[in-house]
């Protein structure tokens, strides 16, 4: 009984982290390789706190995980992306509404 309370607190979190347009603009962004925060912030049109703040919605939801990489000009950043196992969850979802 346990186990299924816990997978029902499980996906109310993720459902309530893809319940936001913003979030799912990110998520959008991100399959298509914008995937570090700064880039995000530009091509959204908001500031960089807010996209943070739903990067960290995503990531304790797992539907993302991050990983440190290299800018163009040789700085270690962080970048994202979509945790494999939700790749086929959002393409379905994404059907779903088509």
């Amino acid at each position: 009984m346990r186990n299924i309370m816990q997978n029902k607190i499980k996906i109310a979190e993720i459902m309530g982290a893809l319940g936001n347009v913003t979030r799912l603009d990110i998520l959008d962004l991100i399959a298509e390789g914008i995937s570090n925060p700064g880039a995000l912030s530009k091509k959204l049109a908001s500031p960089r706190p807010t996209i943070e703040k739903h990067l960290r919605v995503l990531l304790k939801a797992n539907v993302i995980s991050k990983y440190p990489g290299l800018s163009p000009e040789g700085q270690t950043r962080i970048y994202y992306r979509i945790a494999e196992n939700f790749n086929p969850f959002l393409s379905e979802l994404n059907n779903l509404v088509k």
